[in-house]
């Protein structure tokens, strides 16, 4: 069984030690230059890109990145900070105009007001946002997780981003379904990679019949009574030894979380490989005693 913090961990040292070439990110608008940044390759520690955004008088428009370094074409570290600076209209020109004039003196106070102003603008600039924090395919990945609580998912910590957004997706759409074996077969689908079986009105076991159908402490097993118009078993065609013990949990999981309250289910899997014969290393009889002869 291998530890998921581990894997984590190494796929994260994995993003930081990979090399990208820097793209062309000048004459861009923010908002877009951080979609290309993204897009690129560029990720740190937390999986998000590490950009310095620094606001500077220019002619140009508004929120258009003017420089940046690196500069194209670079080939750096994913995790290597980024520095843009963008064109931005500075609030030091609604202060008296002793204040506002761009000299020496008044150097420290704008770029004092810099700070005010790029916190103002980030905060706003997520207010707009507020939309797209709703969508699984666009919102932030650090989002994800407060998604799945607003629908009752539970979103594992060693799933990419990826598999958490397309959770999140089709989830809401099967809750008109839920409880059907369709929408059971859709979410073990898309948990496992693969198509599970479902077998309606069945169950694995034969009744206990003395007698008839079972021998005593061989073939016995003693169960609550049973309707089978309300138990169905869940086929999975591989070996439970592909799974560790932790995934069986989580498909329990699913399971539990869709079925109707009312019914009993029973997960199988499929037999595993037979092991091939062992080879013997020593043979005692006559080619042995040949062989030492």
């Amino acid at each position: 069984m291998v530890d998921s913090g581990n894997m984590r961990g190494a796929r994260q040292a994995e993003r930081r030690s990979r090399k990208v070439i820097v793209p062309e990110l000048t004459g861009m608008r923010l908002r877009d230059a951080q979609i290309v940044i993204a897009q690129a390759g560029f990720a740190a520690a937390d999986g998000r890109p590490n950009v310095l955004v620094r606001y500077v008088e220019a002619y140009a428009e508004e929120f258009q990145v003017v420089a940046q370094l690196p500069v194209r074409g670079q080939l750096v570290d994913s995790a290597a900070p980024l520095e843009l600076q963008v064109a931005r209209k500075s609030w030091s020109r609604f202060l008296p105009q002793l204040y506002s004039m761009a000299n020496e003196d008044n150097a420290l106070l704008q770029q004092f007001l810099w700070m005010f102003q790029q916190i103002h603008d980030k905060t706003a600039d997520t207010i707009e946002r507020v939309p797209t924090l709703l969508r699984p395919l666009e919102t932030d990945a650090q989002y994800l997780p407060w998604l799945g609580s607003w629908l009752a998912l539970q979103l594992e910590t060693d799933w990419t981003d990826t598999q958490k957004r397309q959770w999140l997706r089709v989830a809401p759409a099967l809750y008109n379904q839920r409880g059907t074996k369709s929408a059971l077969a859709t979410l073990l689908r898309m948990y496992l990679g693969f198509d599970a079986e479902i077998r309606e009105n069945v169950w694995p076991f034969e009744p206990f019949r003395v007698g008839v159908a079972s021998e005593i402490g061989v073939s016995s097993t003693i169960l609550p009574p049973l309707n089978l118009a309300h138990c169905f078993v869940v086929h999975l065609p591989v070996a439970d030894t592909h799974f560790s013990n932790e995934q069986i949990v989580r498909i329990h999981r699913v399971i539990l979380a869709e079925k109707p309250a009312h019914t009993m289910y029973y997960l199988t899997f499929a037999e595993a490989d037979a092991v091939e014969d062992a080879t013997p290393f020593l043979t005692i009889g006559d080619d042995a005693l040949s062989a030492e002869s």
